[in-house]
Formats: structure tokens, sequence, C-alpha cells
């Protein structure tokens, strides 16, 4: 009995989706971003990250330096991460106030943004299988430039879904690994 309860949570954490909530906001003054109402970034606890060299640095160049990522076939790996059916789900939401201090400036950028609405929609659809996408845009017709952008995203994966996406990545990678000529 007690196997059987190992392999079912076993099961369970494998294979139930977690849900994983980021919020992101930006205006010209403020901007922040939130992993479950926990500030990760922010412009109010703005700290100086110094960068200091990892002996690691090297080996992931001489890892990365037997892959030549420049014979990638990405139509097709696009293709088969596009029809694949094991993705994560993603619901999104953005809204977006702007101006451009011009009314004729503001109501063309309107149509642009507009226009590419479905393109980011297919973008987000290769990785993730977007189950809620909703936008917002509105333009705001004032003489002073404007940028409010508020995102809020939920992603919802299981390690079967990481596992399999990634075994669709390493897949592509070790078909273009470059082959030594022959002597």
């Amino acid at each position: 009995m007690k196997l059987f309860l190992i392999i079912f949570i076993i099961f369970l954490i494998f294979f139930m989706p977690i849900p994983l909530k980021i919020t992101a906001y930006y205006t010209t003054n403020n901007y922040y971003i939130k992993l479950y109402n926990f500030t990760i970034f922010s412009n109010k606890n703005k700290k100086e990250i110094v960068k200091e060299k990892t002996p690691y640095d090297k080996k992931a160049k001489t890892i990365f330096s037997k892959y030549n990522f420049k014979n990638i076939n990405y139509k097709s790996l696009i293709k088969k991460l596009y029809n694949s059916k094991f993705k994560p789900f993603l619901r999104i939401s953005f809204k977006l106030d702007y101006s451009l201090s011009d009314a004729a400036k503001t109501g063309f950028f309107y149509g642009i943004l507009y226009q590419l609405i479905p393109l980011i929609y297919i973008i987000i659809n290769i990785p993730f299988k977007s189950t809620k996408f909703k936008y917002d845009i509105n333009p705001i017709f004032e003489d002073n430039p404007l940028l409010k952008f508020e995102t809020s995203s939920i992603f919802f994966f299981s390690i079967a879904n990481i596992i399999y996406v990634l075994f669709i990545l390493f897949k592509f990678i070790i078909k273009t690994r470059e082959v030594p000529p022959l002597k």
C-alpha cells in the first residue's frame, strides 16, 4: 500500500500542472516584476549587481562549442513545437495605455499595434498553449507622451511538459552536431 501511495505521489508531481503567476508593470517613472506578489525586480529596491567571473564560463563555452547552431533547421523546430500536444498552458492578459503627444501619430500607432496582436499570439503559441489571451490597448490623445504597460500571466506547467519540450530542443541540437572530417 505504501508503494502504491509513493508511486501515486510521484505520478502527481510529474503530471499535475503547477501554476506560476508573473506580473509586470512599467510606466515612465515606475516599474516592477512580481512572482506570486513577491517583488523580484523594482526601481525602488534597485541594487547594483556585480558579475564575477566563475570557472563555469569556460566549461559552458567548451560545451556549446561542440554544436553548430547555424545549421539548425529552425523551420522544422518551430513546426514541431507549434504542433506539439504536450505544451505548457499559458493565460496572459496585458494592458497598454500610451500617448505620443500628437493625436495623428497616436491614432496611426494604434492601428499598427492592433495589427501586431495576431502575430504576438502566434509567437506565444509556439512554446505554449494559450488558453486565455486578453489584451487591452488604450490610446490617450493628450499632448504629453505617456507609456503604461501592465501584464499578468499564469503558466501552467508540469515536469513532464518541460522534459518533453527539452527533449525536442535537444533532439534538434544533437542533429546539428559537427561531424569531424574523414581522414
